[in-house]
């Protein structure tokens, strides 16, 4: 036998090629007649791609008809992964529209993240899911360009019941607002647990640690919420960890007697 044609490019362009074909397979052996009846193609179709998949090593004839090979699974399951990351990224790309270009962000952030979005009926879904994970988290890192006066309550109140730390750095601008909406704001300074900084820099988006098990990053457009991608990735936590450091190094803790 013919030692299969191993060029690389050649085998991603039948992967991409024939993919429903390699799916219809990665079962088990099945013979031409199930496979056209499968896909609804002509004998000569199923034919010609099943040779076309031999020729580089994908598939192979045995009992039953033909199978994947070794490689030939592996292959498929790597590129049916890399189509998955790609639905994903088309999935973030309202979200990237959010963030500046020129920042670079650990791609994990968004191909094994969980993206979730705004939409018509559904405006804060993002919030939601970052207030039940921040529930159930017991030291919480934030970094916002924005002060929402009711999440500022909801943390109060947990920091208060509960063991739960909270470290926010946010804009000066922002801070400001929240004095003003929040009633209970100079408590809150003075709450050992809650720790309120002020950032003189402008914050291009939001980033909250939960714990050290996962990140949420979070994009806006003109100050409006456009979604969130949450991950518990290790190189995604790392880089969060690390822009929140140099954030929080950057501002300064908001004490009672210091106006905000």
């Amino acid at each position: 036998m013919d030692e299969p044609d191993r060029d690389v490019s050649t085998v991603a362009n039948v992967l991409a090629k024939r993919t429903s074909l390699l799916t219809a397979l990665a079962d088990g052996p099945t013979d031409q007649r199930r496979l056209r009846d499968e896909l609804g193609v002509s004998r000569s179709t199923v034919y010609k791609a099943l040779k076309e998949l031999e020729e580089v090593g994908l598939v192979e004839q045995r009992a039953g008809g033909y199978g994947l090979t070794g490689f030939g699974r592996l292959a498929w399951q790597r590129h049916d992964a890399y189509l998955a990351r790609l639905e994903r990224l088309n999935d973030a790309e309202r979200l990237l529209e959010g963030l500046p270009a020129d920042r670079q962000y650990p791609p994990s952030l968004f191909e094994h993240g969980h993206i979730v979005t705004t939409g018509r009926n559904a405006p804060e879904r993002p919030l939601e899911r970052m207030e039940a994970r921040a529930a159930n988290t017991v030291q919480l890192r934030c970094l916002s360009p924005v002060g929402m006066p009711r999440y500022l309550e909801a943390t109060h109140e947990r920091v208060e019941e509960t063991d739960q730390t909270v470290t926010l750095v946010t804009e000066s601008a922002a801070l400001s607002r929240l004095a003003d909406s929040y009633d209970r704001f100079e408590a809150a300074l003075e709450e050992p647990g809650l720790n309120l900084r002020a950032s003189t820099e402008q914050l291009p988006f939001a980033v909250m640690l939960f714990d050290d098990d996962e990140i949420g990053l979070f994009a806006y457009d003109d100050g409006s919420l456009l979604g969130a991608t949450f991950s518990s990735d290790d190189d995604a936590i790392r880089w969060g960890r690390t822009v929140f450091e140099r954030a929080r190094e950057r501002s300064e803790l908001v004490e009672r007697s210091t106006p905000v």
